[in-house]
């Protein structure tokens, strides 16, 4: 998806974010936030019939351990201004360190306070990530942005039939 060694660097404007792309289930993005003013922004499409069900934070190396980044997500393909943020306008946001290594943090930013807030997956639409340092040091992350095929009514219904068949089957 995206690695800012080989594609270069993720913009720093909020309102013309990188376009990443998604492709498969996993879909990795690797980037470095710096001390100060460096925001990293970037947006990705879900295609109808998939769904956005969860970001797991590979990677978060920063210099003390106990240093945070900050992560949000919004609906479309521009961002809150970070100068005046209004967090009303995304829909969630975490403080991550590098106790969440591992771990899916979507549901953590849904629940970001004052935010819209979701949970479960994310449906078919555009979205942008903000991401940034949150004290002096630099960070290295790596997110993997899991993304499903949503089965179709009919083949649930199938698979329901099907199962029902077989249980009256058994019982003959």
């Amino acid at each position: 998806m995206w690695d800012e060694q080989i594609d270069g660097d993720l913009s720093d404007d909020h309102l013309n974010p990188t376009e990443v792309f998604t492709k498969g289930v996993n879909n990795n993005v690797l980037f470095e936030t710096t001390a100060g003013d460096d925001r990293d922004y970037f947006t990705f499409t879900i295609e109808e019939g998939y769904e956005l069900s969860a970001i797991i934070l590979n990677l978060f190396e920063t210099e003390p351990e106990g240093n945070l980044g900050f992560i949000s997500i919004n609906a479309g393909s521009t961002c809150t201004d970070p100068d005046a943020p209004d967090v009303t306008s995304l829909l969630g946001y975490a403080l991550i360190g590098f106790g969440n290594v591992g771990n899916d943090i979507m549901q953590d930013m849904g629940q970001g306070g004052g935010a819209q807030g979701f949970s479960g997956p994310l449906g078919a639409g555009t979205y942008t990530i903000w991401a940034q340092e949150t004290g002096p040091s630099s960070d290295l992350w790596s997110l993997n942005f899991v993304v499903n095929q949503i089965p179709a009514p009919g083949a649930l219904a199938v698979l329901a039939l099907g199962g029902l068949s077989m249980s009256r089957k058994r019982r003959h």
